[in-house]
């Protein structure tokens, strides 16, 4: 990542911190090396860089790259809109100085530099690179950090309806599966069991058998009686994935 991005990252913070200045009468830009140097000699990667940036920025800027960082790589603004709408609901009113709309929040980061807006399709938005959404993500606190995305999720779920999530299957359901300890959904394990067959499709098959599983673990202790046709499903498609992957004896469990 030595590269452009921390180029222009840095030179971005010099300028933000004003130790890089233009000098209008003289027309040319100013700055002092060693000041520059004393307080930037932590900042010797992008990662730290980006830190440094996202954490000086307003609150209700850092929960919208929250947001964003969970929706994956790319998104569309319809879809970065419903999410940050629903979680300006749930934000106490209190809590932010000021509200923006989603359009505003996105050019600021387009500003930035973390996000860009792809220029054959004006509603697709997308990190500039994969260290700006895994920084913009390391900004939810670690003890909230599953449920928050389980949280984004659920919203995405919701708002869309199962029917209409084939182009986001695999991160809702990656979204969904952030907390599966002690969580019964078979409306959940049937997502999994559709990411399942999507990820064995494309012989995507550690995948398949992660889905499969996950779907597994969300069905009722008494699954074989209460849905024995999912059940069936997701523990065959874990089994047949296995296989492919020449793991006779996983595969012989799920078998059992």
């Amino acid at each position: 990542m030595g590269n452009p991005l921390f180029l222009f990252q840095f030179i971005k913070t010099l300028e933000d911190e004003r130790l890089l200045v233009f000098n209008f009468g003289l027309l040319k830009w100013k700055w002092d090396e060693s000041i520059i140097e004393s307080q930037t000699a932590s900042t010797d990667n992008v990662v730290c860089l980006l830190q440094r940036k996202m954490k000086k920025c307003s609150q209700e800027s850092q929960m919208f790259l929250q947001c964003a960082a969970c929706l994956g790589a790319s998104f569309t603004l319809e879809t970065i809109n419903m999410i940050w709408q629903h979680q300006q609901r749930e934000i106490n009113a209190d809590s932010l100085s000021t509200r923006h709309s989603t359009e505003e929040l996105i050019m600021e980061m387009v500003e930035e530099n973390y996000l860009e807006v792809d220029a054959h399709k004006d509603d697709n938005c997308r990190w500039v690179h994969d260290s700006v959404q895994e920084v913009a993500m390391s900004l939810i606190k670690e003890e909230d950090h599953d449920s928050f995305r389980r949280s984004i999720g659920e919203i995405w779920y919701q708002e869309l309806g199962e029917e209409n999530l084939e182009p986001s299957l695999f991160e809702v359901t990656n979204l969904l599966n952030a907390i599966r300890t002690g969580v019964t959904n078979i409306d959940f394990a049937r997502l999994n069991l559709k990411a399942a067959e999507k990820a064995r499709d494309v012989a995507a098959f550690d995948r398949s058998i992660h889905y499969a599983s996950s779907g597994i673990s969300m069905l009722p202790s008494n699954k074989w009686d209460s849905c024995p046709e999912l059940t069936v499903k997701l523990y065959s498609l874990a089994a047949e994935a296995e296989s492919f992957l020449g793991h006779h004896t996983k595969m012989e469990s799920y078998c059992r």
